[in-house]
């Protein structure tokens, strides 16, 4: 595999992140993940705050 420029590898993440939000924002609308959801997020907020009180 070629190595790609690094513009092209910022290109590529860039394209990767906007799929992977689209993604979780329609996993996300689906009742039955809902909970889940919050639960993640939930976790995803203390682990962040908890952090930032280091």
């Amino acid at each position: 595999m070629k190595s790609l420029s690094p513009e092209a590898l910022e290109v590529r993440r860039e394209y990767r992140k906007q799929y992977e939000r689209e993604y979780r924002r329609k996993w996300r609308q689906k009742p039955e993940n809902r909970l889940k959801a919050k639960e993640y997020e939930r976790r995803y907020w203390e682990r962040k705050t908890m952090k930032s009180k280091e």
